[in-house]
């Protein structure tokens, strides 16, 4: 089998486990419902992933990693720092709202299986958050954010406050629009962050 159709698997198996772990919760799901969902045989996803703790972590990794990916270049073309916070929490809420099981899982599964505290995981979250105080530093050189502000802990704020959106959004069984929140998120940390 090619490079590329074994990368093409492997991605077919993450997108099964995160529609099954979403469905049936973390624990519940056997492996067995993962291959059933990805149609490949039992024995498969274990070419690829040693455990079901393992495809877990590797969803949320690779998901976290892409997203980080994913947020940098949407922001690129913005024209200041107060624009790229803006369209980072925008692109934020809008794929929260396109992948509610990715959401559910990363949100409200995973942090209760007590993966979320390996050192992969944290070294990722990193990466995402230091993405996030790099903008605010940017406004802080631009003179629109305040100079005192401490921009990891705000960004740490900002990626807790879009997580904790998100998560009562799934918890409340998506009843209303995420997108129609991403402005006011925005402006709640705007206001606290601007020079004023």
């Amino acid at each position: 089998m090619s490079l590329e159709k074994q990368k093409e698997k492997r991605a077919n198996i993450l997108d099964a486990a995160v529609k099954v772990f979403a469905k049936k919760g973390f624990h519940s799901a056997k492996i067995g419902d993962v291959a059933r969902e990805a149609g490949v045989a039992h024995g498969t996803v274990y070419l690829y992933f040693e455990s079901k703790d393992e495809l877990l972590v590797s969803i949320f990794r690779e998901n976290l990693n892409w997203l980080t990916e994913y947020t940098r270049s949407g922001i690129q073309k913005e024209n200041n720092a107060e624009d790229k916070l803006r369209k980072m929490i925008s692109l934020q809420i809008d794929l929260a709202e396109t992948n509610p099981d990715w959401v559910s899982l990363l949100l409200v599964e995973f942090p209760q299986t007590g993966k979320f505290l390996s050192k992969d995981s944290i070294d990722e979250l990193a990466a995402y958050i230091d993405m996030v105080s790099s903008i605010l530093k940017e406004g802080i050189a631009e003179g629109i954010f305040d100079d005192s502000i401490d921009a990891d802990i705000v960004a740490t704020l900002i990626y807790a406050g879009i997580q904790g959106i998100a998560t009562r959004w799934v918890l409340e069984e998506k009843k209303y629009s995420l997108k129609n929140a991403a402005n006011g998120i925005s402006e709640v940390f705007l206001r606290g962050i601007r020079l004023q």
